[in-house]
């Protein structure tokens, strides 16, 4: 029996790449083999492409697009096949959660890229923009990993309290982060007091202190979804463009939360199981996201002290969506 193949060909011009496919074989990358989805094809083509050219043009722009997409698709392809339904298979969940996720992952980019408004108008008040848009993204990818509709849960972060608005119900839960608060704790330990003018403007809890005891040589420290500034830093250029640049750390702490519904499957036998733990966790949210953050910020791009923070692709990512420089001023 003779077998025909459907040729696909996808060509990006900025980079000279042409991708070659046949329905059943790629021809050039062993990406996509298992599937027979096209848009998951192109998807990921893609981000290949991105890959090589944000790689070969040292162009940040597209590095930070790809970083913030695939860890959306990623973690949300993931999720999804973990909390797959019955009836569904696991490479089905996978790519619906993969492409939902990547989606989600563009959007909280454009909700990092528009902290750059506080920079340029030098307005604290573009923050709310910016935070409305990054947890719209978030909530998508959010959505992709448990596996459900898009639209299906929204949320937005309000110090450690997420505010969650479940739109097949209509109903709004507030939830206590206790990662995110343990991160205020150790704001206020440090002599971190609140700056409540500058938090209503922007929307984030804002603390102020003499210095920044735990590393004096820093003007600003983010270490969960709000700040701790110097005295002496209240105005001028340096002072917004360092607002937006930790701004974009705050979202950071928030971008792996599609890691927390790894575990759903897990969690719910416990809420079966275990009464108490039910109640506990309809307003307790394990916003492991936060754990996930230190661990990519201090173990993957190796901190800040020294020529680290240089090659830090995190301070680099703040640094370059709000002024358009690298983290070192290159």
């Amino acid at each position: 029996m003779d077998m025909h193949y459907q040729r696909t060909i996808y060509y990006f011009n900025d980079t000279g790449i042409k991708i070659e496919f046949y329905d059943k074989v790629p021809q050039i990358m062993p990406c996509c083999f298992i599937f027979k989805c096209r848009l998951f094809k192109a998807v990921l083509c893609l981000l290949l492409a991105m890959m090589l050219s944000a790689h070969a043009q040292h162009n940040y722009e597209a590095k930070f697009i790809l970083y913030n997409t695939l860890t959306g698709a990623i973690t949300g392809g993931i999720g999804a096949a973990i909390n797959k339904h019955k009836q569904q298979k696991w490479h089905q969940a996978f790519v619906r959660g993969f492409l939902t996720g990547a989606g989600g992952g563009i959007v909280e980019y454009a909700g990092k890229k528009a902290n750059i408004l506080i920079a340029q108008k030098h307005e604290l008040g573009f923050a709310w923009l910016s935070r409305a848009i990054f947890y719209a993204g978030n909530s998508v990818v959010e959505n992709a990993s448990a596996n459900r509709k898009f639209w299906a849960q929204w949320h937005y972060d309000v110090g450690f309290v997420r505010v969650e608005y479940d739109a097949e119900e209509g109903s709004v839960l507030p939830r206590f982060m206790p990662s995110m608060f343990g991160g205020y704790v150790f704001i206020v330990a440090h002599g971190g007091k609140l700056d409540a003018l500058t938090s209503l403007r922007s929307g984030a809890l804002t603390f102020r202190a003499q210095e920044i005891s735990y590393s004096p040589n820093l003007v600003a420290s983010t270490t969960t979804n709000g700040f701790l500034f110097v005295n002496s830093l209240r105005s001028g250029t340096v002072f917004y463009e360092t607002y937006a640049h930790e701004m974009v750390h705050s979202f950071q702490f928030q971008e792996f939360s599609g890691v927390n519904y790894f575990f759903k499957p897990l969690t719910d036998k416990w809420k079966e199981r275990s009464p108490a733990f039910a109640k506990i966790s309809r307003y307790v949210y394990g916003d492991l996201n936060y754990e996930m953050m230190l661990l990519n910020y201090f173990v993957a791009q190796r901190g800040y002290k020294g020529q680290h923070y240089c090659h830090n692709l995190l301070e680099n990512e703040a640094e370059f969506l709000t002024t358009g420089r690298s983290a070192c001023g290159h």
